[in-house]
């Protein structure tokens, strides 16, 4: 099977070729980051980037620009879509730390006991957060509050509306992202969103292929502190006003830095998803590759896949070395497995509770099963792929995560 080419709805194709038109996309649209920071300055009034508190946001900022600029190949839309979400990153964070200077009690609240959902993408990561979120004690950020942490009184449209730019244009922009993975302004979303803020983060390598800035990433690991430093903040931000719950959270990136997780929540607890690696792998790697292709035609899939196997090969393997060898308290992470929570959803979420000695919820077994009545499988249609399509042998995926497999107990998932 030769490997799998990706197409635009005709309304992006055609928009464009006015790129080409123009002598070229970067002529239509520049992202400079002087004039990026000058127009959100500009914007807001704001000129503190806040570099005394969090060292080092700035070069890492212009670090990944100048990357994006010469080295992701944007095509004219993605050229808008990067442009218009840098300038909303930017005055953000500007609006931030006026915020967070005005009022020093929001960064003064606690934040005690946060429960963590991680594991590689497609492990049942998503839908255990929704269930863990019908919980009234448990609060999880949702994804308008992520992009629009702070009233806008400049602009009259709500927030859960502005929104929608983000999360459901991803599905007009490529119509199948549904199948793949549920985007709306009212849903709980994950961590990557807010921690877009700093560009150290997981974010923007998710989205952009930007090789000199990862590679700079790779030597700086230091800035993940400030990442988790961010990650508080953000909680913080969104809790003031409101009566405390306990937070509940969810990101596939952060099984990669689960030290640096518990350095700023030593009292963390921590669900950890596990899945037949023939079944994530590839779908990890159609997901990656549309989510790019929103933004570029340089899309190499079967380089993606190459990447993408030795990378969670390596996050995996890494996660089980520091739990054995005590670098990360094994006592506050509980293991969760898809298939266990695919036959029996109300079970293998009260062993998550017994596990973490959590009270379970007076009719908590009916929500469980009544949100899942409500949301069938394949509720926007079936995300469809092959192993073939990403230049990836179903066997060799299996081989290559053989620790990992055993070490878990994994039960392979086998089609028919």
């Amino acid at each position: 099977m030769p490997i799998r080419e990706l197409h635009h709805p005709d309304w992006v194709r055609r928009l464009n070729y006015f790129g080409p038109v123009a002598g070229g996309a970067h002529r239509v649209v520049p992202l400079d980051p002087d004039e990026l920071l000058e127009t959100a300055r500009a914007a807001t009034g704001l000129d503190d980037l806040g570099e005394a508190d969090w060292p080092g946001w700035e070069e890492t900022y212009r670090r990944f620009v100048a990357s994006a600029d010469a080295e992701a190949d944007l095509h004219l839309l993605g050229r808008v879509v990067t442009r218009a979400e840098l300038l909303r990153i930017l005055q953000t964070w500007l609006r931030l730390q006026d915020a967070w200077a005005r009022q020093p009690e929001i960064r003064a609240a606690p934040v005690e006991a946060p429960v963590f959902v991680v594991g590689p993408p497609r492990t049942g990561t998503s839908i255990l957060l929704e269930l863990l979120a019908l919980d009234p004690g448990l609060r999880a950020p949702l994804a308008w509050e992520a992009l629009h942490p702070l009233p806008r009184p400049d602009v009259p449209i709500e927030r859960r509306v502005l929104a929608e730019c983000e999360q459901e244009f991803w599905a007009d922009i490529h119509p199948e992202f549904m199948t793949m993975h549920e985007l709306a302004s009212d849903l709980p979303c994950e961590c990557v969103h807010f921690l877009a803020y700093d560009f150290a983060g997981p974010y923007w390598g998710m989205l952009y292929d930007t090789p000199s800035f990862t590679g700079w990433q790779l030597e700086n690991l230091d800035a993940l502190g400030r990442v988790y430093r961010l990650h508080r903040a953000m909680l913080q931000t969104f809790q003031h006003g409101d009566p405390p719950r306990r937070w509940l959270l969810k990101s596939p990136a952060h099984v990669s830095t689960l030290p640096q997780l518990f350095a700023e929540y030593p009292d963390a607890l921590v669900v950890h998803t596990h899945r037949d690696p023939a079944r994530f792998v590839a779908s990890l790697v159609s997901i990656l590759s549309t989510l790019r292709f929103m933004r570029s035609d340089s899309v190499d899939v079967a380089a993606l896949g190459t990447t993408m196997l030795a990378t969670y090969q390596m996050f995996l393997e890494s996660a089980i070395d520091q739990r054995v060898g005590g670098v990360v308290p094994d006592n506050r992470i509980a293991d969760s497995h898809f298939l266990d929570l695919m036959r029996d959803p109300v079970g293998t979420v009260r062993s998550i509770y017994d596990r973490f000695g959590l009270p379970w919820p007076s009719g908590h077994d009916a929500a469980i099963r009544g949100y899942l009545e409500a949301k069938p499988k394949g509720k926007f249609g079936e995300h469809r792929y092959t192993f073939e399509e990403f230049g990836l042998d179903e066997d060799a995926v299996r081989a290559a995560f053989e620790r990992y497999r055993t070490h878990y107990g994994i039960e392979e998932e086998r089609d028919g």
